[in-house]
């Protein structure tokens, strides 16, 4: 099986996510995504974040028609920080005989280099999603340069969202619609639990 890794705190989930991840399963045939919340990403301890069972529970209403997507609990199980590297591990070991593929967006890719132990991380399958619609000329030779000893790196461009879950909760805030932007159940979630207001 080939099998997909998508990490994130999903506060909330959008259509963008929603978008990427059905792109992503066509464009390179997976069998599966796991959807991986965080439950302390090392890059966001500052931020203030959602309950992870409210989290949760959009996620599940949001993927929950999609039988080739699903919630994997690796990532925020314990409450301790899992940085990638051992995410990606875990899963290799735990999955043997399968293609494990992590998927990032251009933005964190652009960003590496900050990560813990990037450089084995660079030697992984990879899916670089283009979030912004303009060319971006470094993050194409950055690709072509990991590509040098890495070629299990792929971008999907086809389709840029700039749709982020920043965006949503400032619309809430200023109780403006999010309709289109994040699927009804999530919106009705939302509502029920005043969240972002």
């Amino acid at each position: 099986m080939k099998i997909g890794l998508f990490g994130g705190t999903f506060d909330p989930i959008h259509i963008g996510h929603m978008i990427l991840m059905e792109n992503v399963i066509n464009n390179l045939d997976l069998d599966k995504i796991y959807v991986l919340p965080n439950s302390n990403p090392p890059h966001k301890l500052e931020n203030k974040k959602t309950a992870l069972n409210l989290r949760l529970k959009m996620v599940n209403e949001a993927i929950k028609d999609n039988p080739k997507l699903e919630i994997n609990d690796y990532d925020y199980r314990d409450n301790e920080i899992h940085y990638t590297f051992d995410t990606i591990n875990y899963f290799k070991k735990s999955y043997p005989d399968d293609e494990i593929f992590f998927i990032m967006g251009e933005d964190s890719f652009l960003d590496i280099e900050k990560w813990k132990n990037y450089k084995e991380i660079l030697k992984e399958n990879l899916i670089i999603f283009k979030r912004y619609s303009n060319k971006n000329f470094s993050l194409i030779s950055k690709i072509n340069q990991v590509r040098k000893y890495n070629k299990n790196i792929y971008l999907i461009d086809n389709i840029a969202l700039d749709i982020s879950s920043t965006l949503i909760r400032n619309l809430v805030k200023e109780n403006k619609s999010i309709r289109y932007l994040v699927n009804d159940e999530v919106i009705n979630i939302i509502k029920e639990e005043k969240l972002y207001v």
